[in-house]
């Protein structure tokens, strides 16, 4: 039986697979590059921007952007090959590269993560080129799955939660491989740490640094499921998906599970706790 999974997995796994919005692969070029991504959610109340200029659900991600949160709240980003990022409140991050050919599905994505926490799922690319994230302490690339990557100011933490692989390298060369969901490392610029289980308490605590306030769409709710979503949008962060671009179609069976678990629902953070302490998550090598 595949484990339960929280409600906050499950919208990382419906960014990284529902399909991409008409408007944004029909759309022409944004100003300042080709239109490579778009804003699909905001935190009410909270400020996003990219160079400098505010942005709101619906617009657009170019090469060359820095995106900027405040206390507000976290944001996400949908990309051409239906990789996503979420980014934290207070977080700093730079599109340094991004191109991808629809036809043969390849590309590269580098982004530059300057503070804050960022989780990245990946797409299409990543499948056979890994994402990289850049800090000022080494650079994390992830193959083909899900990952946390924390740039604290003194040190930068990465974990790997789901897929084939997660390296991370310091400013001296030294390498970490992680293949194992809940593991991670931590990188000091010129050291690197052995790859160790990362406690379920600070993952909840990184985590909760992406679900935004509670009273928002990107919160867990204890107790009862949210409703599905409204007939073309995008997200459902529901145990039902809804929509003209249904993620539920298209997910695989390892990151949907048509009914959720009252335990998940409940209390996500058990939940998590649960899989990493009882070894429920399989190792992705």
């Amino acid at each position: 039986m595949t484990p339960p999974i929280s409600k906050d997995w499950w919208l990382a796994a419906a960014l990284s697979t529902a399909t991409v919005p008409a408007t944004l692969a029909q759309s022409p070029a944004a100003a300042g590059g080709a239109r490579t991504g778009v804003v699909t959610a905001v935190a009410p109340g909270g400020k996003v921007t990219g160079n400098n200029e505010l942005l709101v659900v619906g617009s657009s991600v170019v090469p060359g952007q820095r995106l900027r949160t405040d206390a507000g709240g976290p944001m996400h980003v949908l990309f051409m090959d239906q990789s996503a990022l979420t980014l934290g409140p207070n977080a700093e991050l730079t599109i340094d590269e991004f191109t991808f050919d629809p036809g043969t599905k390849q590309g590269r994505i580098r982004l530059g993560l300057v503070k804050g926490v960022v989780r990245v799922v990946g797409g299409q690319i990543s499948k056979n080129t890994a994402t990289t994230i850049a800090t000022a302490h080494g650079k994390v690339e992830i193959l083909g799955g899900i990952t946390l990557v924390d740039n604290k100011g003194t040190s930068t933490s990465a974990t790997f939660l789901f897929g084939q692989s997660m390296r991370v390298t310091d400013n001296s060369g030294n390498t970490q491989t992680v293949t194992r969901a809940g593991f991670g490392t931590d990188l000091t610029g010129n050291t690197i740490s052995p790859a160790a289980r990362a406690s379920a308490a600070v993952l909840n605590m990184t985590i909760s640094q992406l679900e935004g306030p509670r009273t928002t769409a990107f919160a867990n709710v204890g107790g009862a499921n949210p409703p599905p979503a409204p007939a073309g949008q995008l997200i459902s962060t529901g145990n039902t998906p809804g929509g003209a671009n249904d993620p539920g179609s298209t997910l695989a069976n390892d990151r949907l599970k048509s009914v959720v678990d009252n335990v998940t629902v409940g209390n996500p953070s058990n939940t998590l706790r649960a899989l990493l302490g009882t070894g429920q998550i399989q190792n992705q090598s």
